[in-house]
């Protein structure tokens, strides 16, 4: 136990509203604007908190989203900024403790254990110091939560957004969990919430004077573990490393205008299985089973999925598979607006059995010719190189929807396109 901070060493950052939040700090005109992303797609990925303020929430359709708030800025998703801009507020936490989990690309929890005689100050300095550092450093606010698991720490966090922080500590539990409905406890989802509210279960303080047994009963192993955490014991540990294994992985798309051409809706899913292939090199996993996915105009969709000739992450062994599901779905006449491809029975591929009658040299090769491509695209840009059939895409017409993100456009003396190795410097609000 740390003799400055006792049992209370569990932290939970969360970024406020983070994609929009990055847009306004890469360009400080928007700032206290309603600006949403989610271009590209027709429907809202993120919102401003000035764009909530309006009613505008996730899963907007953009049409809808205007008729509330004429004003509105919509922009396309930039995926590769978030990425930097998540990379650098770890960074700074990483400043605190090494002890560090990176949840998502917008929260992370950490471990304060064992820091308090080294950091010489009280936890509400601490978080009053990470809150400081990622504003000026980076031009976001974040929410930060302290307590002594993790299922509390994230508790905190919400209590006071945005811009806020929330430190509780064993005593004042009770405070905190009677302010807490069950429905937003991390690791209670709607299911189990409605179970417990039709019992009279209606805050998580509620939750933790439940008989242990009856939550058993309820609930079984996951919701006896969130039991305990929000009863102070620690159950969940801060993981360190990298999630290792993964069970399907999957991409999709959603293109504007919608077409019946075969040849484009193809080089969709092709374009998807590049993006998707490229996933599965990176975390080192193989696929046993391919799959694809049609939607139509009408949001109907058509799914179809079939077994990879062997475990494999290259593009030779599954794009023929692909190509056989698309001839087996496509219909003549109908038109279509989305693609999505997805890759099961996933296996590290150090557990990979090998094959007798393989041809090792040429599987080294094609391994080889995908490591090359994957270093190429990952320094200049996703599809920098990339299958001769990807051309066919190009016979779309233009739609508002295909504009690249605008720091693309702003291009140094000597540049041909915008790929930035670190966020942009941000200045201060001068508001």
């Amino acid at each position: 136990m740390d003799s400055l901070y006792l049992d209370c060493t569990l932290l939970h950052v969360d970024a406020d509203g983070f994609f929009a939040s990055v847009e306004q700090a890469l360009d400080p005109a928007l700032r206290g604007r309603p600006v949403v992303t989610g271009a590209e797609r027709g429907i809202i990925a993120a919102a401003s908190y000035e764009a909530k303020a309006c009613g505008i929430g996730r899963s907007m359709q953009l049409h809808e989203a205007r008729r509330l708030c004429p004003d509105l800025v919509v922009l396309p998703s930039d995926y590769e900024s978030y990425s930097l801009y998540s990379r650098r507020l770890f960074e700074i936490l990483r400043r605190f403790t090494p002890l560090v989990e990176e949840y998502s690309i917008d929260e992370a929890f950490a471990d304060l254990s064992g820091c308090g005689e080294l950091l010489e100050r009280p936890l509400e300095e601490i978080a009053a110091r990470l809150r400081h550092l990622v504003a000026a450093e980076l031009g976001l606010t974040v929410s930060v939560g302290i307590s002594l698991t993790k299922t509390l720490a994230k508790l905190c966090s919400k209590f006071r957004k945005p811009d806020g922080q929330t430190i509780v500590r064993r005593e004042h539990l009770p405070f905190l969990l009677k302010r807490a409905p069950i429905a937003k406890v991390w690791g209670i989802g709607p299911a189990s919430a409605m179970k417990l509210q039709s019992r009279g279960i209606a805050t998580a303080y509620d939750f933790t004077r439940t008989d242990e047994a009856e939550i058993v009963r309820l609930l079984h192993k996951p919701g006896h573990e969130t039991w305990r955490e929000l009863r102070g014991r620690r159950v969940f540990p801060v993981e360190l490393c990298a999630r290792q294994r993964y069970d399907s992985m999957l991409k999709g798309h959603t293109f504007s205008p919608p077409s019946a051409d075969p040849r484009i809706v193809f080089s969709e899913a092709l374009r998807n299985l590049g993006a998707v292939l490229a996933k599965l090199r990176r975390h080192a996993h193989l696929a046993r089973e391919l799959g694809l996915s049609l939607r139509l105009k009408d949001y109907t969709c058509q799914n179809a999925s079939a077994r990879l000739p062997c475990p494999s992450c290259h593009d030779r062994d599954s794009t023929p598979v692909l190509r056989a599901l698309f001839e087996t779905l496509f219909s003549s006449g109908q038109t279509y607006r989305s693609t999505m491809v997805w890759l099961g029975e996933l296996i590290a591929e150090r557990q990979r059995q090998l094959d007798l009658f393989e041809d090792t040299p040429q599987r080294r090769a094609c391994a080889e010719l995908d490591r090359a491509v994957d270093r190429l695209n990952g320094r200049y840009g996703r599809n920098t190189i990339a299958p001769a059939t990807l051309l066919d895409g190009k016979l779309k017409p233009f739609h508002p929807r295909d504009a690249a993100p605008r720091r693309y456009d702003a291009l140094l003396p000597g540049e041909r396109a915008r790929h930035l190795a670190i966020p942009r410097l941000t200045l201060a609000n001068p508001v």
